[in-house]
């Protein structure tokens, strides 16, 4: 198990609370890329959600086409616990419509061209070789079938986000020297929407397309508070002692509550992307 799938495994419950529900509104907007590639592969389309973690895109996916069979896949097994019972909860844990599958990217233990559609949302950054992820998703697609995903593009947003900028500010009020972390092996953010497409012709897709667009998620400035103090900045949470905990928080809510609500609108720059495998 390599260390981001650990860190998945280890903080499924946080980030079904914390982060999931930040990403899961633009990951839905990928079931429309597919609505005509789900209608073409007949009465029962088989669809893999590839990297599926909590299950949003998969319950999404089972809800609005009841008579497809959806794998939820993921190489974090506790990520995929916590989607099991998302889709109890939402009744729809039928084993012969909703199936979980523990696997990497790179090499999932499914047979050749058995899916028709392949979704995955916020995960081909995370990857180790997006290239090999590509090819995985080529090997599993049916002649005609089609994939499509959302990821983060590697630049900054051209709309500053003040929240951040203040909780750092209140960061280095307290005179904390962070340590460096040595960054954990992974693909990365697709450097550009031309990019997501020569990478999808270099995996061998044919009718190639990508488009850039946002992310939008309004925070609360304790909603904010909260995920930065419980999940985002946990490991340097970690470091301080209770006096210096209790510091940070008062600075950090001070700082954001004196701003407006129309700064908590977050806008992050995300990549669309999709390709056929070729039909003969």
């Amino acid at each position: 198990m390599n260390a981001i799938v650990e860190r998945y495994d280890t903080f499924a419950l946080d980030y079904a609370r914390y982060w999931g529900p930040v990403l899961e509104e633009t990951a839905r907007r990928l079931l429309d890329e597919v609505e005509s590639a789900v209608a073409a592969a007949g009465a029962e389309p088989r669809i893999l959600d590839l990297g599926s973690g909590t299950g949003a895109l998969a319950l999404a996916a089972s809800a609005r086409w009841p008579r497809a069979h959806v794998v939820a896949a993921d190489p974090a097994a506790a990520m995929l616990d916590v989607a099991r019972g998302r889709a109890r909860e939402a009744g729809l844990g039928a084993p012969e419509r909703l199936s979980y599958l523990v696997g990497e990217a790179e090499r999932l233990p499914l047979p050749d061209a058995s899916v028709d559609v392949v979704l995955s949302s916020f995960v081909l950054q995370l990857v180790p070789d997006r290239g090999a992820a590509l090819r995985e998703c080529l090997r599993l697609l049916r002649p005609a079938g089609r994939l499509a995903y959302v990821t983060w593009l590697d630049r900054d947003s051209r709309r500053p986000f003040r929240p951040m900028e203040e909780f750092d500010e209140a960061v280095l009020e307290l005179g904390v020297e962070e340590p460096e972390y040595e960054e954990e092996a992974h693909a990365g953010d697709v450097p550009s929407v031309r990019a997501a497409e020569r990478e999808l012709r270099g995996a061998g897709f044919r009718r190639v397309a990508a488009r850039e667009e946002e992310l939008v998620y309004d925070w609360t400035p304790e909603a904010y508070l909260e995920y930065k103090l419980a999940y985002d900045e946990r490991s340097l949470i970690s470091l301080l002692d209770e006096a210096q905990r209790r510091q940070l928080e008062e600075h950090a809510r001070s700082r954001l509550t004196v701003l407006e609500p129309a700064d908590f609108r977050w806008y992050a720059p995300v990549v669309f992307a999709r390709g056929q495998r070729p039909a003969g």
